[in-house]
């Protein structure tokens, strides 16, 4: 902060809910190991005594960096409004069923586009990751099946590709439903073949 001008909104009241915010983003640190304990009890104990926003900024000085715009209006982004991690949760598990479900009708186009969409480490990333790597190998085995048929010419082969057809769809569709779940969950081929295009990490 410019010692030379101290924005008026620093003078405020800490709200009960920017304190809530404040404690959750202390308790995310530590849980994350970007603080100490020592550090955390003591930073804590600064938001638990903080009256004005002043004191409660002083709890995250050298912790987390405010941006300039921040500066100037006096706010912080350690209490700023955030979104709930519940919600962040729910959203990461909507777009790693849509990256699973997406197959069907794009195969590997939609988990691509979503994988490149998303964080990386996300949960939605990771599912995006294993919907295309089971696309492609499911799609290769969907492939040679219909050549070794047209070359060979035996019917078992002809009766096996509408099964194959229809597990490509059952697996599709329980990837999508596991991963709305939350589940780490992976589908029988990839055990069996291992090819990792994308990673899955």
């Amino acid at each position: 902060m410019n010692a030379a001008y101290e924005h008026p909104s620093l003078k405020i009241n800490v709200t009960t809910e920017q304190r809530d915010r404040a404690e959750a983003w202390l308790k995310d640190a530590y849980a994350d190991g970007r603080v100490s304990e020592d550090e955390f009890d003591r930073r804590m104990g600064q938001v638990l005594g903080a009256v004005t926003r002043r004191d409660l900024n002083q709890a995250f000085y050298g912790l987390v960096s405010v941006p300039v715009g921040s500066q100037a209006l006096g706010l912080h982004p350690a209490y700023s409004p955030m979104i709930r991690p519940e919600t962040r949760l729910q959203a990461g598990r909507g777009v790693a069923g849509f990256a699973h479900f997406s197959a069907v009708f794009t195969w590997i186009l939609g988990p691509g586009l979503v994988f490149a969409l998303s964080r990386p480490g996300s949960y939605a990333r990771k599912e995006a990751a294993k919907a295309f790597n089971f696309q492609l190998i499911w799609g290769i085995c969907i492939a040679l099946v219909m050549i070794v048929a047209g070359i060979t010419g035996l019917s078992v082969l002809e009766w096996i590709q509408p099964l194959m057809w229809l597990g490509w769809l059952v697996l599709s569709i329980v990837g999508g439903a596991k991963a709305l779940q939350g589940e780490d969950w992976r589908h029988p081929l990839e055990q069996v073949l291992k090819l990792e295009v994308l990673s899955e990490k």
